[in-house]
């Protein structure tokens, strides 16, 4: 058993936080501090969970840890769902950057063709001209919708929230390395 299962395992039996963190980075600490909270032998995951199944005693004191530590799992999910996103801003930047940078033309043809390809099947479909099964045609426009809001995103980003997050990440601190 693994560090993901026994997080699983956990949430089912209603420590939702506590099943969240430990598959993260990170959560290898907080299983060996939950462990000792509980009176675990040892902190593998199997010991953790066997502890926790055959006793409400220690899923009482799993809730009372979940409690008392609430806000150093969170500032660790929040660490983590920062790191993660600050990975995505980064690797959309640098696809942006080698776009602009080799000046070519591939990117720019295919976001054409897919845009123009989405407009001509939605028109082609809504004013009857496109002779397919309807069922033929909604795949094909899902498919294209899909893929013309990826060439949006690319080019100019997928929403507002994420320009708001990529502001507050360009004004976040990053956590001190020990």
């Amino acid at each position: 058993m693994d560090l993901e299962s026994l997080g699983a395992e956990i949430a089912k039996i209603g420590l939702p936080l506590l099943g969240a963190i430990l598959p993260i980075p990170g959560g290898a600490a907080i299983g060996t501090a939950l462990a000792a909270a509980i009176g675990s032998g040892s902190s593998k995951p199997e010991d953790i969970l066997t502890a926790l199944t055959s006793s409400a005693d220690a899923v009482e004191k799993a809730k009372e840890f979940q409690t008392t530590h609430t806000e150093t799992m969170l500032q660790l999910h929040l660490n983590y769902a920062q790191q993660i996103y600050a990975s995505e801003v980064a690797d959309r930047g640098s696809a942006r950057t080698m776009q602009i940078s080799t000046k070519a033309i591939t990117v720019p043809l295919l976001a054409y063709a897919i845009v123009g390809g989405f407009i001509a099947m939605v028109c082609g479909t809504l004013l009857g001209y496109a002779k397919v099964d309807s069922a033929l045609a909604g795949t094909l426009v899902g498919y294209l919708s899909a893929k013309c809001e990826q060439v949006i995103g690319f080019y100019f980003g997928s929403s507002k929230g994420s320009e708001d997050k990529n502001i507050l990440l360009a004004q976040s601190t990053p956590p001190s390395k020990k």
